[in-house]
C-alpha cells in the first residue's frame, strides 16, 4: 500500500483548485444499494481532495448513485467511512463527492492530506540545491541557445491566432455553461439521497422490533457526530421505519432522542437491509421500530 502527493512544481504552475486533490493508491471497500440489496464493490483509489475521492471500482458506477466508501489512509489508524454520491465517470474512473461528511472524518483526511501536501516541499528544495551547482556553467549557453532557437521557431499568423483565441473562448464558454449545469443537476442529484418517504402511509402489518432485529442482514454503524462528541450528549435515537417486501427501509420517522443525534441515526438505518418477511409464503411491507444507541467512552 503506498500512496503519493503532486510534485510541489504542480502547486506553483498549475491552476489553483478550491480543494486541492492528492495521489493515494489504496485498496477501498464500496457499498451500493440497488434494487433495496446492498451490494459490496471492491475498489482502488486514485486521488483524494477535502470534498471527494477519484477511484476505480471492480463494478459500474452510475452518476447519481448514493454509495458508502470504506477506506484507510496511510500511515493512519482510523478508516475513513463515508456517504458519497457519484458525480462522474470516465473510462471505469469514477469522481465521488462526500455528502455529510462527519466532523471527525473530514478531520482525518485534512490532517492526512496537508501532511502530504507539506512533504514533498523540502524534497524539491533538497534536489534544486543539488542539481545547481551542476547547472551554473551552462545557464548563458542555454539562454542564448533558447533565444535563436525562438527565433527560427515559426510564429503563428494573426489569423491563425485569432482562431486560437476564439476556441478558447469557445471552450470556456462551454465549461461555464458545463458548471451551470452542475450546479442546478445538483439538488436533484442530492435530493432523493436524503429525503424521507411521507410517514402516514400504513404498511399490511406491525411487527415487534425482536423479531425484525432477527431478520437484519446488513447493518451500518452509525458516525458519531462530533459536535455531539464535544457537547457530551449521548442518548438513544428510535425511530418508527417501514421495511418494503424487497427488505429495504423505505420510510422512516424519528420517534425519540437527542436531536443532535438523529440525523446520523437515520444515515445509517437507511443503508440497513432485512430478510423479506414473509405472511402465507409472500412477502409484505411491515412497520417497526429501530433504536440506535450512542454512548460516549469513559
Amino acid at each position: 500500500m503506498s500512496a503519493g502527493t503532486t510534485p510541489a512544481l504542480e502547486h506553483d504552475f498549475a491552476p489553483k483548485r478550491k480543494v486541492p486533490r492528492y495521489k493515494l493508491t489504496v485498496p477501498l471497500h464500496l457499498t451500493v444499494l440497488r434494487s433495496g440489496i446492498p451490494e459490496q464493490i471492491p475498489g482502488r483509489a486514485l486521488e483524494i481532495g477535502e470534498g471527494g475521492i477519484g477511484l476505480v471500482a471492480a463494478s459500474q458506477l452510475m452518476p447519481g448513485e448514493s454509495v458508502r466508501v470504506e477506506f484507510l489512509l496511510p500511515h493512519m489508524t482510523t478508516p475513513v467511512r463515508a456517504t458519497a454520491v457519484v458525480r462522474y465517470e470516465h473510462a471505469r474512473g469514477f469522481g465521488l463527492q462526500f455528502l455529510r461528511l462527519p466532523v471527525e472524518q473530514q478531520s482525518i483526511i485534512r490532517y492526512w492530506t496537508r501532511g502530504e501536501g507539506e512533504v514533498s516541499l523540502p524534497d524539491l528544495k533538497l534536489q534544486t540545491a543539488q542539481t545547481t551547482p551542476a547547472l551554473e556553467g551552462t545557464v548563458v549557453q542555454s539562454e542564448a541557445l533558447q533565444y535563436w532557437e525562438n527565433l527560427a521557431s515559426p510564429q503563428p499568423s494573426l489569423g491563425l491566432r485569432r482562431w486560437i483565441a476564439f476556441g478558447a473562448a469557445l471552450l470556456v464558454i462551454a465549461s461555464c455553461l458545463g458548471w451551470w449545469r452542475w450546479q442546478q443537476a445538483w439538488s436533484e442529484l442530492e435530493a432523493p439521497v436524503y429525503a424521507s418517504e411521507p410517514a402516514a402511509i400504513q404498511p399490511a402489518m406491525k411487527v415487534a422490533p425482536e423479531v425484525m432485529q432477527q431478520h437484519i442482514r446488513h447493518k451500518v454503524l452509525p458516525d458519531y457526530p462530533e459536535s455531539a462528541r464535544q457537547a457530551a450528549v449521548q442518548g438513544t435515537v428510535v425511530l418508527k421505519v417501514v421495511v418494503n417486501a424487497e427488505g429495504s427501509v423505505s420510510r422512516w420517522r424519528v420517534l425519540s432522542g437527542p436531536e443532535a443525534l438523529t440525523q446520523a441515526a437515520i444515515d445509517a438505518v437507511r443503508w440497513w437491509h432485512y430478510e423479506p418477511y414473509s405472511v402465507g409464503g409472500h412477502a409484505v411491507p411491515v412497520e417497526t421500530t429501530v433504536s440506535v444507541g450512542f454512548q460516549l467512552a469513559n
